[in-house]
């Protein structure tokens, strides 16, 4: 069982993908802004992190920059979620380092469960979520 922490400032959205890695198995630990994540992984860093480019104050790319930043060799792998292209969510990351993949809102569950266990790895990616999650 794995730690997923699940960064986005739409409650909604927040709340779908929690589902899904608590259907995985996993833990899910949410915020709704980059600031509210920092404050969870100082605690104890997750496993995985999927994050929202786009967000109020503190955006997704600062936050990888910042958890990258923070937390050295146990940074987590982060997955965005973001309704952003990858090309631009490529971008906007620049110099701070390549993510470990890319959902593009809005989701298939297919995608997301597909990014959150390569994310993850074999040891820790769970077992298969149901359609109807």
């Amino acid at each position: 069982m794995a730690q997923v922490l699940v960064v986005d400032d739409t409650e909604i959205v927040r709340a779908a993908v929690a589902q899904v890695v608590r259907r995985m198995g996993h833990v899910a630990l949410t915020a709704a802004s980059g600031q509210d994540a920092l404050q969870l992984v100082q605690k104890a860093a997750p496993d995985l992190a999927l994050v929202d480019l786009r967000m109020p104050g503190m955006d997704g790319a600062a936050l990888f920059e910042a958890l990258r930043s923070r937390l050295g060799a146990r940074c987590p792998p982060v997955v965005f979620v973001s309704a952003s292209p990858p090309d631009e969510v490529a971008q906007r990351l620049g110099p701070i380092g390549r993510p470990a993949g890319h959902v593009k809102k809005p989701f298939s569950l297919d995608d997301l469960v597909r990014a959150i266990s390569q994310g993850l790895g074999p040891t820790e990616s769970g077992g298969p979520v149901a359609a109807g999650a």
